[in-house]
């Protein structure tokens, strides 16, 4: 027996297409149904699958949702500008990427985080986390380097962009506006800072 063959799961392996289809299907009943509207079996029928198809990938519906959600952001990078209000910037437009399908899923699961600790806790460690921590260490970073004062409450001031961005999902299902992230780096964030 080859060492591949040994390496290899038994079994059929997974179809890449059967997970698209099952995660645009969540986004789709988010959309429509919102949180308590996307059941498994939902998902299943408009994924045309089984549920252990859907099982076999994710363990409970607060992990598939957020997968769904997941499967739309952009990845949070640490930019590197050689300037605190440059990489503040490019740290916070993440915040105004979301097209109007994500902004749609998000608001969806944002009405819900409130009443599922499951959900919340995944949520914030797949989706709201990492761009989070990315304006974190861009602002330590800048700690070291003498350019923010060392008293600054970093976490308070990192969790600014995405407090807002997050209301602007919620209450009008739309991402920040670039210009409204600019204005508030320049007005709230960097005065913040010094």
């Amino acid at each position: 027996m080859s060492a591949d063959a040994m390496t290899r799961p038994a079994g059929r392996p997974r179809d890449p297409g059967v997970e698209a289809s099952i995660l645009e299907a969540v986004q789709d009943l988010l959309i429509e149904s919102g949180y308590a509207g996307t059941t498994i079996g939902a998902v299943a029928e408009r994924a045309r699958c089984g549920r252990s198809a859907i099982y076999r990938r994710w363990e409970t519906k607060a992990e598939l949702v957020v997968a769904a959600v997941g499967a739309l952001q952009v990845a949070a990078e640490v930019p590197d500008t050689g300037t605190l209000r440059e990489d503040l910037l490019a740290a916070a437009m993440h915040f105004a990427r979301a097209d109007d399908r994500t902004a749609g899923v998000l608001a969806s699961i944002l009405s819900e985080i409130g009443r599922d600790d499951e959900l919340r806790d995944i949520a914030y460690r797949v989706v709201g986390g990492p761009p989070v921590a990315a304006l974190t260490a861009v602002i330590e970073r800048w700690i070291e380097r003498g350019e923010v004062r060392a008293d600054a409450p970093v976490a308070l001031i990192a969790s600014l962009v995405p407090t807002a961005a997050f209301g602007s999902v919620s209450l009008r299902r739309r991402a920040l506006e670039s210009d409204a992230v600019v204005q508030l780096v320049d007005e709230v964030v960097l005065p913040a800072l010094r």
